[in-house]
């Protein structure tokens, strides 16, 4: 059965976010795509992926532009306020760094480029707590018109 080349590229991804370790971040992080339900705490630390169409332009006879929109929240837990902001500001750094290291999705991409990041805590918790850093990319690609199975030059 064939792969669409978007789901190509968020596999592909998916798979960057496998190899995020963040400097003091205890723990291996558990990727989720497409979660819908709040992830335990104790499965924390997490990332959960999340992919929208932004918009798909044909550009010519031969070619379709397609923009994703794939967002990133990284979950993580610490004991005080301090290592809360230290460990967002790390796997924030992290993500966008593996993410990075392969722009173009080993080559199923034309680039991929950081387009909004911010950071929340979750003030009611007392010290510490679960804090998010958010990162969302777009990421663009091409296929050829009708066939998104197809990539285009």
């Amino acid at each position: 059965m064939p792969t669409s080349i978007r789901e190509q590229v968020l596999a592909a991804f998916e798979t960057l976010l496998g190899a995020v370790t963040a400097p003091n971040v205890p723990g291996t992080f558990t990727v989720y795509r497409g979660r819908r339900k709040a992830v335990p705490e104790t499965n924390l630390p997490a990332l959960v992926m999340h992919a929208s169409i932004i918009s798909q332009d044909q550009f010519n006879a031969g070619a379709v532009r397609n923009l994703e929109r794939v967002a990133v929240s990284a979950l993580v837990k610490e004991t005080t306020d301090a290592a809360l902001d230290q460990a967002i500001a790390d796997v924030s750094a992290a993500v966008q760094k593996a993410v990075e290291a392969d722009p173009t999705l080993g080559g199923l991409a034309v680039d991929t480029n950081l387009s909004e990041a911010d950071q929340a805590t979750a003030n009611d918790e007392g010290i510490g707590g679960i804090g998010e850093a958010f990162l969302a990319f777009t990421v663009e690609f091409w296929t050829r018109p009708g066939d998104p199975y197809t990539a285009a030059p």
